[in-house]
């Protein structure tokens, strides 16, 4: 479906009742919001992202417990980062934020979008965060943060639409003039996230959301697509990956043909795919490339001919 470009300007209506309805239940009691820490900050961005807020709690807490700033963090082997992050998934996150603790410990942290952009990782998204929620941010003026659900609410809510169906450009306007004059940035973004989280969902729950009175989409009638199911983790790359990361990180003398092994007790696996995993960890910088061959091994060939052996277990 195309794009569309422009819209008709709804001015900040489609918004009025957030700042009250955030008063009364928005979840303020979340930890990384009692802080303005810019590190404390970007470990809960990269942490919640694609990963449930249930999940990342605990986890938060535990992690700026033990490098509560970026010099501690770049400090630390990034073995200890890897396996700090252990069950939260998507591993290149923990690389990204030790990458980033190197790079602020020696310079600090570079100033506006832009300069937040060149850290590693670092999207469109996690800048404006940063910039919002952060101290690094007070006076830079930045507009808010837009992510899925924010998109999703704005969209939603001031145009009728699903935020695929708009401009990058389209949603921003459309959140930045949406912003009471009662909200600064920062809690203006966490209403926008609350509203998401606890109704405006992939499939909404309307009944006493915030902007029910006056979302667009529900006052058109526009039936909300149906939510495509998400491709099963069981015996995916993915859990491929992380099975043989996680036996990497558990015995540090495991290589070539045992860590390729592991790999073989998720179901559907072959060595051929443990491999491709194998690799796959390496070029993200997750595992030494030394790790992929046996001690004594001539090459990665020695590996496959082991693997494609017949199993004794």
């Amino acid at each position: 479906m195309r794009r569309l470009a422009m819209v008709r300007d709804t001015g900040p209506m489609w918004s009025d009742g957030i700042d009250t309805w955030y008063a009364a239940h928005g979840r303020h009691d979340l930890p990384w919001r009692q802080t303005t820490d810019p590190w404390a900050v970007l470990v809960s961005e990269l942490m919640l992202q694609q990963t449930s807020v249930a999940r990342v709690l605990p986890r938060w807490e535990r992690f700026v417990r033990r490098w509560p700033d970026p010099v501690s963090c770049a400090s630390a082997p990034l073995d200890a980062v890897l396996r700090e992050w252990q069950g939260l998934g998507y591993p290149r996150r923990a690389r990204w934020l030790w990458l980033i603790a190197g790079r602020v410990s020696e310079g600090g942290w570079p100033p506006g979008e832009d300069g937040l952009r060149t850290l590693p990782g670092v999207g469109r998204y996690t800048a404006r965060a940063l910039l919002a929620f952060s101290d690094i941010g007070a006076d830079a003026g930045s507009p808010p943060p837009c992510d899925v659900n924010i998109g999703r609410v704005a969209a939603r809510a001031a145009l009728g639409r699903e935020p695929h169906e708009l401009a990058p450009s389209v949603l921003d306007r459309t959140i930045a003039g949406g912003r009471p004059h009662t909200l600064r940035v920062r809690d203006y973004a966490y209403a926008m996230f609350d509203v998401g989280a606890i109704h405006c969902r992939a499939t909404p729950r309307c009944h006493s959301c915030a902007l029910e009175a006056v979302c667009a989409l529900r006052g058109n009638g526009t039936p909300v697509a149906r939510r495509r199911a998400a491709p099963p983790y069981r015996g995916s790359l993915r859990e491929l990956r992380g099975t043989i990361l996680a036996a990497a990180l558990a015995d540090m003398q495991r290589h070539g043909a045992a860590l390729v092994e592991a790999g073989m007790h998720v179901p559907g696996a072959t060595g051929e795919r443990c491999l491709e995993a194998v690799s796959g960890l390496i070029a993200d910088g997750l595992l030494d490339p030394g790790r992929a061959v046996d001690p004594g091994a001539a090459s990665s060939a020695e590996v496959t001919a082991a693997v494609a052996a017949p199993s004794r277990r």
